[in-house]
């Protein structure tokens, strides 16, 4: 049987549809790169906010004659939507990935949502030199808004050997950027005796040349251990880089989110990896249009982000979620939405903008890891700046390179080899 694999959402969804990958050429499958050329069908559906349920439910519209399984994190939250519109397509939830071939072979509809072991290898990676490696699944918040923990759970932590294993692996396989990806890589460990900077300095110690991309956390998730992450991260195979979701300015809205923090910790988790590391790259998040939001809590978040000016910033308009306690709460107007989006947009692209441009004119060490669609090369400086380089060779790919950044956009440097 020929399998197409479709996958919508996170990172972590792009490394479980790398398991499901390796789990259905062992049982058999051909895999195959288009749904015309494929008997059937594997969906791993995200289900974070309402339009990305619409893009799932239209892909799914659009699939004839086809049998198909539907996983991932709409399976888990929300069945009962999938089997109401498409009741003939199977359902297997994100936790029990090896029924997936159970279901492609068993005649009829089939719905599995037990549980299998939580082992999780390197997602096999295609046009550049980068691996991800699961470290976790489900985190330890409240978030009023957020399906998402009704989809993945309650944490779960792999062990840090097996993680190691998987590190060994992608290195010996050619990963020079390895992304240890989690809902909230911060609790990593709580429920297994072990935390996150433990985890970094086993895996620090692994030889090869490679860098890691840590995952995001909430500030409140690192604020115990605070002083040792700082401190490993001066490892040269930790990129000098941190997510970290505020998704509000305001306190008083980060109690209604149920966030679990403050602006103050938001603000010295930013400012003691600063302090070390002066260049650090810093993503944040931001949620516009939070229930009950006023004008005055959204001003605060926009004076935040003039304070702290993250190097990105995703600013998301609130959707509300069914199962959720957000979702019942007095609603922003979508036009006021709107607007406070448009208006955070472009206060990002202007603090964006402005950061980038203070790396014209630098010389920078890099690492080749992908495919420039615009021609040539992408490498990362060590601070997980992302770098084009029109007209550089594919064979660069997994080379460190000496650039000197001669542009800037919003969202990436332009720059040009001085030498490899």
């Amino acid at each position: 049987m020929r399998v197409y694999i479709k996958t919508f959402g996170c990172a972590s969804n792009k490394a479980e549809s790398g398991l499901i990958r390796k789990l259905l050429i062992k049982d058999g499958f051909e895999l195959v790169p288009s749904v015309d050329e494929a008997d059937a069908l594997v969906v791993n559906t995200c289900t974070v906010r309402k339009e990305t349920d619409l893009k799932v439910m239209k892909f799914l519209s659009k699939i004839k004659d086809k049998r198909v399984v539907v996983t991932g994190c709409m399976a888990a939250a929300q069945p009962a939507l999938i089997s109401k519109h498409y009741p003939m397509f199977s359902i297997v939830g994100p936790d029990c990935p090896s029924m997936i071939s159970t279901a492609l072979r068993k005649d009829g509809r089939s719905v599995f949502l037990v549980k299998d072991s939580l082992v999780m290898g390197p997602v096999p990676f295609r046009h550049g030199v980068k691996s991800t490696v699961v470290v976790s699944r489900g985190c330890l918040g409240e978030c009023s808004y957020c399906i998402v923990r009704v989809a993945k759970g309650r944490l779960r932590s792999i062990s840090p050997d097996v993680i190691e294993r998987n590190v060994v692996k992608a290195v010996k396989s050619g990963a020079r950027e390895i992304r240890l990806s989690a809902q909230d890589i911060g609790v990593y460990g709580i429920d297994i005796g072990s935390n996150l900077p433990s985890l970094l300095y086993s895996l620090v110690s692994v030889d090869g040349y490679f860098k890691l991309r840590v995952g995001m956390f909430k500030p409140s998730s690192v604020i115990g251990f605070l002083s040792r992450l700082v401190e490993v991260y001066k490892s040269e195979k930790i990129y000098k880089f941190i997510h970290v979701p505020v998704q509000s300015g305001s306190n008083t809205v980060l109690e209604r989110m149920k966030r679990g923090y403050d602006v103050n910790t938001f603000k010295e988790v930013i400012g003691e990896f600063r302090k070390c590391f002066p260049n650090i790259t810093i993503f944040t998040d931001v949620i516009v249009g939070f229930p009950r939001e006023d004008d005055f809590e959204f001003n605060e978040t926009c004076r935040l982000l003039k304070e702290i000016k993250p190097d990105k910033t995703h600013v998301a308009r609130y959707s509300p979620r069914p199962h959720t306690i957000a979702a019942s709460m007095p609603q922003v107007p979508d036009p006021i939405k709107k607007r406070r989006s448009e208006v955070l947009h472009r206060l990002v692209r202007e603090i964006q903008m402005q950061k980038n441009e203070a790396w014209v004119g630098k010389t920078v060490e890099a690492t080749v890891v992908d495919l420039y669609l615009r021609g040539g090369m992408i490498a990362r400086t060590d601070e997980y700046k992302t770098v084009a380089i029109p007209g550089a060779n594919r064979s660069l790919l997994g080379q460190r390179v000496e650039l000197l950044v001669e542009g800037a956009t919003p969202f990436y440097l332009i720059g040009r080899i001085n030498r490899r």
